[in-house]
C-alpha cells in the first residue's frame, strides 16, 4: 500500500486553517481601508473649509454664507474632480460649507441627508 499520500484528515486540517487565517486577513484589511476612508475623508473636509476661508477673503464683508461643493467648484475654489472618499461619488448638491461669524469665523460641512459624511 502507498504511504506516500496526505489522509483526509490533514487535508481537512490544512483547508480549515486556511480558511481562519482568510478571514483573519480580510477583516483586517477591510479595517484598514474603512480606517483610510475616514482619514481622507477628515482631509477632505479640511480641503472643503480651506477653499471656504479663500472663498472668504475674496468676500471679506460677509457675516453668514451658506456654499455648496459645486459653488466652490465653479468658482476655482476647489479642484473640479473632487470626490467623497466615503462613497467614491461627486459630493451631492446639497452639501455645503457653513460660514458663520461670532467674533471670528466658524466653518461647518454640511452633509446632504443623502450623502455620507465623515463616521
Amino acid at each position: 500500500m502507498n504511504k506516500k499520500g496526505f489522509t483526509l484528515a490533514e487535508l481537512l486540517g490544512v483547508i480549515v486553517l486556511l480558511s481562519i487565517i482568510s478571514l483573519i486577513a480580510i477583516s483586517t484589511v477591510d479595517k484598514h481601508i474603512k480606517e483610510g476612508k475616514i482619514k481622507t475623508c477628515k482631509a477632505q473636509e479640511k480641503n472643503i473649509i480651506e477653499g471656504a476661508k479663500i472663498w472668504l477673503i475674496d468676500n471679506p464683508n460677509t457675516q453668514t454664507a451658506e456654499l455648496t461643493i459645486s459653488e466652490l467648484q465653479s468658482q476655482g475654489y476647489l479642484e473640479s474632480d473632487f470626490k467623497n472618499p466615503m462613497t467614491d461619488e461627486d459630493y451631492k448638491e446639497n452639501t455645503k460649507v457653513e460660514i458663520t461669524k461670532n467674533g471670528k469665523y466658524t466653518y461647518h460641512v454640511k452633509y446632504a441627508s443623502d450623502d455620507k459624511g465623515c463616521e
